[in-house]
């Protein structure tokens, strides 16, 4: 298996967002007891808290708990749906006309696009989160005021990869046009 994803990225990057997702569950475990009554659970677009909640294992592990959730399903649909397969066909949603007019190199290249693609996501995502548990916790312990211009970094650049993957594999999807001789 490990050589199959090796072919798409090397499989060790898996490490940083499965780090990220360890260190925000450790994170919260660590500072839970020492958590006041209410905790912040909502945070306006200043990155001030605008939501407060009584103190419980759901209002704590909640955030932690969905950054492992989030991770676990994007690595099964990077793994299972789109490296897994033999056949890039089978993973591409394109009509049989089309994929037959793309080929398979370049349906191959969608293919590793998608899963490179998603792995950054992941990445982004997880470190979103992660970031999140973080500050939130360092909110509630009187560490920091709010999230700060951390936040607007990964969005931003959740938005930025997004659109680059929507444009690359829309490209990627056009077949290859006639050259006219004139």
């Amino acid at each position: 298996m490990w050589d199959k994803i090796s072919r798409f990225y090397p499989p060790w990057l898996e490490i940083f967002p499965l780090a990220l997702v360890v260190f925000a569950l450790l994170y919260t475990n660590a500072w839970y007891d020492a958590l006041p009554s209410t905790v912040p659970t909502h945070f306006g677009a200043d990155g001030q808290p605008d939501g407060w909640s009584s103190k419980s294992f759901v209002s704590v592990y909640l955030l932690p708990l969905i950054n492992l959730f989030i991770y676990l399903m994007m690595v099964f649909i990077n793994l299972f749906l789109i490296i897994r397969p033999d056949d890039p066909r089978r993973v591409v949603n394109l009509t049989d006309k089309e994929k037959d007019a793309l080929g398979p190199e370049r349906l191959e290249a969608i293919r590793t696009f998608t899963a490179r693609g998603l792995w950054l996501i992941n990445a982004l995502t997880i470190g979103c989160l992660a970031y999140l548990t973080y500050g939130s916790i360092n909110v509630s312990l009187g560490r920091q005021e709010g999230l700060g211009w951390v936040m607007w970094v990964f969005f931003g650049a959740l938005i930025i990869v997004s659109l680059g993957m929507t444009i690359k594999v829309l490209a990627l999807s056009s077949p290859p046009s006639l050259k006219k001789n004139t």
